[in-house]
């Protein structure tokens, strides 16, 4: 979650109106570039599966 806001924390329409990932009608998550490029990282790359599990559940509102 540290990452993500990281790349978003000057976006004023973040987290509900640009998200990092999309998500398709078919259920597919694609990452953002941004996200992806920082995931790809050493020492962040443990975290993709992770993220790609786990994104939409930190997004979701209650």
């Amino acid at each position: 979650m540290e990452i993500v806001l990281a790349l978003t924390g000057d976006d004023k329409c973040y987290p509900y109106q640009n998200p990092p990932y999309v998500l398709d009608h078919d259920g597919i998550i694609t990452l953002s570039g941004a996200l992806r490029s920082e995931l790809n990282k050493i020492g962040n790359q443990d975290l993709v599966v992770w993220a790609s599990q786990n994104i939409v559940s930190l997004f979701k509102e209650n």
